[in-house]
This record gives structure tokens, C-alpha cells and sequence, in this order.
């Protein structure tokens, strides 16, 4: 099978992540329960997962929160900052994590809700800061469109932000990995990312880095291996944050990830843009309608008077080729796109993949439109 389904999650893993994570499954302790020797290493594991998110996102003063997956990060940061009257502006861009626990706090009544670039599905800071009120407390932005590639002016977003002072969370789960992002420099106060795509570590772990300024409310409550006496949750963050057993093997992965991810980032980088390049060219020549980016690590199409998903299947079935099809969790964009009906076939580069695997692409479905 040739993968290209990487933003989904990443096929390739770099031998000390397996290692990591093979270790931590057969030297199992749970980390913070404990004195004994194997917990105690446990818990360092998990510190230096945090502080290797840190370096990765250039982040020094704030904390991290393990999730278990980027979607949760998501919610806690939403769910965890929001106040009851509170105006809230996100875009088209973003993915149903987002969208759903806004759209349901707008339904119960309890937020307001704006959402830019329904027009053309992309979004400027100038976007931003018209959407602004003396109501708005939070803004809310990926870092990459799953969809379409495209990644938004971060940094002066940030800078809009700041000068209102106003919360700016951004979504990391597509970014990571394939952009430089940095923390401190674009104004970020929350940043949420996920194990298992860009950065080459395994599903089951997710990440919140947020400013130290911030009071994040938890969403689950119980057990965190400190103040057990106490009735009432721990209020100082992480442990807030982390009620219940971490994912220590997911966890344990994600620092060789993030440091292999590191070394070779433009590397990896390069080579996603000149698979992107090729396909969008030899897509467009063979008249495929495009709604991507070129030279970002998504290559999305769609072939005319056909369903995408049935697209996505041919090329498995008959081709050996993994792709995504459908909406993608993103409805808005494809709204504004005028693709919520049929769908987009997606193509997302991952590290391991190949010219050669994207001429065999190229070939398949140029020969699926003879049929």
C-alpha cells in the first residue's frame, strides 16, 4: 500500500519512537502514583516530554497538559477558558473540534459566535481584528487548513490579540511538524497539538501548551497523585489538567518524535514540497479541478461526475494507493469552497513518501479519468 493519508496520522516512525514506546510497555509503571524506582522514571519520562514540547514550540513560559488526543486539548482549552456572555471568533478553516464545542455553547446561549472567511476560505488579520469586539475573549485559528494546506498569518493574528488583549489559541494539529511555529514570537497564549502526525509519535497522546497567565478549568476530575486528602481538584497546573493514568507509551514517543522531527524538519519539509509541486502541476495539466495549496503537504481534488469517496476507493482497491475522502471534519471550508456535497479527495506527504509514489498516484488517476 502506498500511503499518502499522513494528516491523519503519520505512517512513518522513526526507530526511537518504537523503542520508546516498546520500552515503556514492558517496564509498565504509572507515573506520579508511586515512589518505586520504575515510577519515578516514569514521571521523569513525562517531564521530559513536556519540556521537549516546550523547546519544540518555543515556549518558555508556559505549561503543557497531556491529553489523549489533540481533539480533547481542544475542548479543554475552549470549555476550560470560557465565561458565560463571552464572544468568541474562529473561521471556515477550522476542524469539528473546534467547531462543535463553539457551536455548542452558541446554541446553549452561553457565547457568542463569529466565524470569518466564508467568503473565499481564507482569513487575514485584518479578518480578524473586524471581527473583534469589547466582548471578545477568545480567537480561535489553525495553523494549517486540513483541507486546503493553507496557513493563516499567525504571528500577526497574535499581534491583533495582543493588542486587545484578547486570548489566541491555535489549533497545531496539521502545523506541526511542517511549520516553523513559535509560542512566544507570534502571541500564542494556547496551543494544542497532537503525537501521531507531524511530529512522528504514536495515537493516544495529545498536547495543551498554554501561558502560565492563563486559569484553565479542568473537565474531568479526580485522581492526579498529589493532594489525595483534598475532596477538591488540585489547582495548580498540570496536575489540574491530568485527572486519571497518563498514556506513558504514547508519551514516552513523543520526545524521540519531536527531536527527529527537529533534525530533520527541513528535509522532511522539502521533499513534501516537491511531491506537492509535482502533483498539483501534473493534476492541473490533466485538468483535475484543485483546491489546495501548492507546495503545502495536502494536494486536495476532486474528479468531475465523480464521488470522492468513490474516487478514494478505486485507488485503494484497485491501485494500492491510501488517500481521504469526504468532508474531512472541516464542513465550513468546504462551504465555503462549494464542496460540502460531493466532498474533496485528499492527498496528504508524509516523511517516508516518495517521487516515485507520486508519479504511481499521478498515473492512477489520470488513468481513472479514461474510464
Amino acid at each position: 500500500m502506498i500511503y499518502f493519508d499522513n494528516a491523519a496520522t503519520s505512517r512513518f516512525k522513526p526507530r526511537a519512537v518504537k523503542k520508546a514506546t516498546l520500552d515503556a510497555i514492558c517496564n509498565s509503571a504509572n507515573p506520579g502514583r508511586a515512589s518505586h524506582n520504575d515510577a519515578i522514571k516514569a514521571a521523569i519520562t513525562v517531564e521530559r516530554a513536556r519540556n521537549a514540547v516546550l523547546r519544540f514550540v518555543d515556549a518558555k513560559r508556559a505549561n503543557v497538559a497531556f491529553t489523549k488526543n489533540c481533539t480533547e486539548a481542544l475542548n479543554l482549552a475552549v470549555l476550560g477558558t470560557m465565561t458565560p456572555g463571552a464572544h468568541v471568533v474562529t473561521s471556515v478553516l477550522e476542524h469539528n473540534s473546534v467547531l462543535r464545542p463553539l457551536f455548542m455553547l452558541q446554541k446553549e446561549g452561553l457565547i457568542d459566535l463569529t466565524v470569518i472567511g466564508e467568503k473565499n476560505g481564507t482569513i487575514t488579520a485584518e479578518d480578524v481584528a473586524a471581527a473583534i469586539s469589547d466582548k471578545t475573549k477568545l480567537v480561535v485559528i489553525t495553523a494549517m487548513s486540513n483541507v486546503t494546506g493553507f496557513t493563516p498569518p499567525l504571528a500577526e493574528i497574535g499581534e491583533v490579540c495582543a493588542k486587545s488583549g484578547i486570548y489566541f489559541l491555535v489549533d497545531g494539529a496539521q502545523g506541526l511538524g511542517h511549520i516553523p511555529i513559535s509560542f512566544d514570537k507570534m502571541g500564542i497564549d494556547m496551543l494544542c497539538g497532537a503525537a501521531h502526525k507531524g511530529v512522528h509519535g504514536i495515537m493516544g497522546c495529545g498536547f495543551l501548551v498554554f501561558s502560565k497567565r492563563i486559569l484553565i478549568n479542568p473537565l474531568m476530575y479526580g485522581g492526579t497523585g498529589t493532594e489525595s486528602a483534598n475532596p477538591y481538584q488540585p489547582k495548580d497546573p498540570p496536575e489540574s489538567l491530568e485527572s486519571g493514568t497518563l498514556n506513558l507509551p504514547a508519551i514516552a514517543a513523543l520526545e524521540p518524535g519531536l527531536l527527529w522531527t527537529e533534525k530533520h524538519f527541513a528535509k522532511i519539509n522539502a521533499k513534501c514540497a516537491e511531491i506537492s509541486f509535482y502533483l498539483h502541476e501534473e493534476l492541473k495539466n490533466a485538468g483535475v479541478p484543485l483546491y489546495s495549496v501548492a507546495g503545502s503537504p495536502l494536494i486536495t481534488f476532486r474528479l468531475p461526475a465523480w464521488d470522492s469517496q468513490t474516487v478514494a476507493d478505486v485507488l485503494s482497491q484497485e491501485y494500492g494507493i491510501a488517500v481521504r475522502a469526504g468532508l474531512h471534519c472541516a464542513p465550513l471550508i468546504h462551504k465555503a469552497l462549494k464542496t460540502e456535497k460531493e466532498g474533496l479527495v485528499r492527498v496528504s506527504v508524509g516523511a517516508n513518501n516518495t517521487m516515485r509514489q507520486a508519479k504511481r498516484l499521478a498515473f492512477a488517476i489520470k488513468d481513472f479519468l479514461t474510464r
